[in-house]
């Protein structure tokens, strides 16, 4: 009896260290996974914030040439102008004294440039509708949508862009079933523009992008414009007729945006303001032109093969 007795305490003291080990392993094995999950989580939501830190880094490090520049870009564009100093008015350079002129009386820079990059973009959108053969929507758009996405940057422009296509498809779903008048239609579009727009702006909070802290109403009003416009196109053609339209004038803003984010063609422009004048004899050469659009050559060589 004392023999069985004796053996059963030593199997006891056998199997408990060893359970004890395999829990304390065990224990160690779920805290050390877990411990990995946590490094995971925080890598990736790192990683993430990280995207978005550099986002936002990259949005600030970019020149707003819609808002008056400060002190050391104005000391800047004055020191632009001695490589080419003009005393006083001439034939050929009156334009030149007189954009020198205003700065230095205190015209901010920026909107000066944004005036003279007007003509220019408005030559590019006739170019394309009238020798390229593309449609848009109404000259001023993609100008004013260049400058838009300029204010309000590139990454945030895209994210009230999305919004705004979003809610303009859902209107055409909605309000082509609704049988009212035409202005109507287009009131109930702007909500619905309204509360996409509001969300694309909470996203971009909750994602903590910068820019959307410093927004201003007025480039969110000509992005809605769009979105509007967009609306009213729809009502009136067909799907493929609407995203031609749409497509080019996205594609114009866009370009638009390249050129007056440029601090090569900011330069260029406010140190030689005359090259606008060329716009005068590019528009009478593209007035004259009569002969076929460039996609009625692709368009008519399809049909021939």
């Amino acid at each position: 009896m004392r023999t069985k007795i004796i053996l059963l305490l030593g199997v006891c003291f056998l199997v408990v260290p060893i359970s004890v080990k395999a829990e304390i392993q065990h224990n160690s094995t779920i805290t050390e996974a877990q411990a990995f999950s946590d490094v995971l989580t925080e890598q990736s939501s790192s990683s993430v914030s990280n995207i978005i830190d550099q986002i936002n880094v990259a949005e600030a490090n970019k020149k707003d040439v819609t808002q008056a520049e400060n002190l050391p870009e104005k000391v800047a564009i004055l020191s632009l102008f001695e490589a080419r100093r003009v005393e006083s008015p001439g034939i050929f350079s009156f334009i030149a004294y007189w954009v020198q002129e205003a700065v230095q009386n205190g015209i901010p820079a920026n909107t000066i440039f944004l005036i003279l990059l007007t003509p220019v973009l408005g030559t590019l959108v006739s170019f394309v509708r009238v020798v390229v053969g593309l449609p848009t929507l109404d000259m001023l758009v993609p100008v004013i949508l260049a400058f838009a996405l300029v204010a309000v940057g590139v990454t945030m422009g895209i994210l009230i862009l999305l919004a705004v296509l979003t809610a303009s498809y859902v209107s055409k779903v909605l309000l082509s079933r609704i049988q009212i008048m035409f202005y109507p239609k287009r009131s109930l579009s702007m909500l619905l523009l309204a509360v996409f727009v509001f969300g694309a702006l909470t996203i971009a909070s909750i994602l903590h992008f910068d820019k959307v802290l410093s927004l201003s109403i007025f480039p969110i009003l000509i992005l809605m414009l769009l979105g509007d416009s967009i609306v009213s196109v729809q009502l009136h053609k067909s799907a493929s007729e609407t995203f031609s339209i749409t497509s080019t004038t996205l594609m114009l803003g866009l370009f638009g945006y390249f050129l007056a984010s440029s601090t090569v063609v900011q330069d260029t422009l406010i140190l030689y303001p005359e090259l606008i004048l060329l716009v005068i004899p590019m528009n009478i050469m593209i007035g004259r032109y009569f002969g076929l659009r460039l996609t009625e050559y692709f368009r008519f060589n399809t049909m021939s093969d």
